[in-house]
Parts: structure tokens; sequence; C-alpha cells
């Protein structure tokens, strides 16, 4: 008996989500903790690469993008009554969330003067 169709997919979307995970917190990890993630989703374990991404997006408070923040929680659905899924859920809405919602806008376009600026505060406050 093999696999359908629906399975196939969302194995296919789990990677996907385990993969983007990955990306977005591969600045912010060692070595160790690279190998270990990418072997884990290369394995087929995505449930334990997602499981370890979201602790260490947590932990590390590593900014991910609202979007990704989204596909996280609606793959936790289908995890529903699982038993890491009460601490998945906990670690999203009370860590990765808030970190994707007060994650520093991107600064596109040509920027004027790299030159450090003194504040008004600094100013007024400085000695002559």
């Amino acid at each position: 008996m093999g696999v359908s169709k629906d399975t196939r997919e969302v194995i296919r979307d789990e990677a996907n989500l385990a993969w983007a995970l990955a990306l977005a917190a591969k600045p912010h990890l060692d070595a160790l903790e690279r190998n270990y993630t990418f072997v884990t989703i290369g394995a087929g374990e995505t449930f334990a690469a997602i499981h370890t991404l979201l602790k260490w997006v947590a932990i590390k408070r590593i900014p991910v993008e609202p979007d990704l923040v989204r596909q996280c929680i609606s793959w936790l659905d289908a995890y529903v009554g699982h038993r890491d899924e009460r601490y998945l859920r906990r670690l999203i809405e009370d860590f990765v969330f808030p970190i994707a919602i007060h994650r520093p806008a991107t600064l596109t376009g040509n920027r004027l003067s790299t030159a450090p600026q003194r504040s008004r505060l600094s100013a007024l406050s400085s000695v002559p």
C-alpha cells in the first residue's frame, strides 16, 4: 500500500517549513546546531527539526518573518493532541511571534550618510 497524495503534500509542506526555519535561523546557529538541523531535516525527521528550531528561535531571540510564524502556527494545528503541541504553541505565541512583530524593518534604498551623528539629547548633555 502506497502513501496517499495528501500525505505526500503534508510531508512536503512540513519539509519546506523546516528548511525555511533553518534558513532563517542559520546565521544565528553555531556549527553543531547547523549540522544537527540539516542532518535531521535530511533524514526526514522534520518534526524534530522544527521543534528544535522553534526552541532555538525562542531562546536566542532569532527574528523570523511574521508569515513564517503563521506557517508554524498552521503546521502546529495538525498536531493538536500531540504531547509537545502545548509546549510548541506556547513557544510560538509567547516568544517567537512577539519577536517577529517587533523585528526592525529592513531598510532599503540609498542611505545618505553613514557617519555617526550626535543626537539632540547627547548634544544637550555634553559638557563644553
